[in-house]
């Protein structure tokens, strides 16, 4: 297995992240596979990233596929919870893939937007985004993947705990601790409007009106 991993103080993540997927595909899919090899031993931000992106995108609006992937983030979390230095799938998992091209396209549509928000991330307050909060980042990973069945309910709800995974995945990343505060910061609405949004009746639900 390959050893590269990305720089911590990478310049430049979302568009480094999405790049190296891109480049480490083979074939016309880009498998988790493919992003565990790439990555290396610092997979865990990255494949959030990667994860998160593709859930916020249009693609996230394929039914099930949140759901799917929340599962793959809620296996990583409890890896990471537990300290583990490389994340480990079993087979189903590793080939699961996303269409290239349509990540191809995403990069390009999306350039400005990603160019712009790789502009406010940088190392700092580390200590947020290391080892020491891996637990709670890890908790807050496993309740957000949990949202993703109920939110699969409502067109692209699910987008709202895809931007928590997104800052947790860039704190991990660029170990930037400032994204990961963002990551918490966002998953209190994200738990609020899961309860709000949840369609089995419960107070505010959506169903009670």
């Amino acid at each position: 297995m390959a050893e590269h991993t990305l720089p911590s103080h990478a310049e430049h993540p979302l568009e480094d992240v999405l790049d190296d997927a891109i480049h480490a595909a083979h074939g016309d899919k880009v498998c988790l596979t493919d992003l565990l090899d790439e990555y290396g031993t610092r997979s865990f931000g990255p494949i959030l990233v990667i994860v998160a992106l593709i859930i916020i995108s249009p693609v996230g609006g394929i039914p099930l596929l949140p759901v799917v992937l929340g599962a793959i983030v809620s296996l990583l979390s409890v890896q990471l919870a537990f300290g583990a230095k490389h994340p480990w799938m079993p087979q189903s998992m590793r080939k699961i893939g996303f269409d290239k091209q349509k990540m191809i396209n995403f990069r390009e549509k999306e350039a400005k937007w990603l160019e712009r928000g790789d502009r406010f991330i940088q190392p700092r307050l580390e200590w947020v985004a290391g080892n020491g909060t891996s637990w709670l980042i890890a908790l807050c990973l496993i309740f957000l993947s949990a949202m993703m069945v109920p939110m699969e309910l409502v067109p692209f709800a699910a987008t709202v705990p895809a931007i928590a995974m997104l800052f947790f995945g860039i704190g991990l990343t660029a170990r930037d601790g400032v994204m990961t505060l963002l990551g918490f910061a966002t998953t209190i609405p994200s738990i609020w409007l899961t309860w709000y949004w949840w369609p089995f009746g419960m107070p505010g639900g959506w169903v009670n009106g």
